[in-house]
């Protein structure tokens, strides 16, 4: 079994970099930080509900709503695409920090990913995860095509569109990645 990185953590520290980065810059976006929500990345993690109040989406909001990535794409739909024998699709969103995320894996839990939306200062957040991805010696891999641009990197692809981006992680073909993104982007 393959022990992978806590997906939502390094989300949660990308968002944090980015309002970080914000507000040194003088803006201020009203939004603050919770850590509910903030877990393992385990199928076990209970999922968080999406039928609390998000309205009011800011200028830093790339979507305005919430997204239940599960509905979206489901277990089926996900296993096709990826190719692993998925079963479990489990909603893990972390709403404070406009992050929706589906966690999917198989059965037994030895194989699965992570499909997540970003919703939240995307665009900064995109450019903090290739920074991060290099300062640790991963190679970044431009991906053309998809999205407003994309980039592939150990396992994790992520595409920007506009000011919300979608990434895949944990899955090792990023060719299935990209067909994930695709399926998932018009129904946003």
């Amino acid at each position: 079994m393959t022990v992978r990185p806590p997906t939502n953590l390094v989300y949660l520290m990308s968002a944090a970099v980015a309002a970080a980065l914000l507000a040194g810059c003088g803006s201020s976006t009203g939004t603050t930080a919770s850590s509910s929500g903030v877990g393992s990345g385990s199928a076990s993690r209970g999922s968080v509900s999406n039928s609390g109040s998000n309205s009011g989406a800011s200028i830093n909001d790339g979507i305005g709503h919430a997204v239940n990535v599960c509905s979206l794409v489901p277990a089926g739909t996900a296993a096709s695409l990826s190719g692993e024998a998925i079963t479990v699709a489990q909603e893990q969103d972390t709403p404070s920090y406009k992050i929706w995320s589906c966690n999917y894996t198989s059965a037994d839990g030895t194989t699965g990913f992570v499909l997540n939306v970003l919703a939240l200062d995307a665009a900064a957040g995109y450019e903090a995860d290739i920074q991060t991805a290099q300062t640790v010696g991963a190679t970044v891999t431009q991906i053309s095509g998809l999205g407003d641009k994309a980039f592939s990197s150990n396992h994790d692809v992520k595409a920007l569109f506009g000011n919300y981006s979608i990434d895949v992680s944990n899955l090792s073909s990023d060719a299935a990645s990209e067909a994930l993104i695709k399926a998932l982007q018009p129904k946003i």
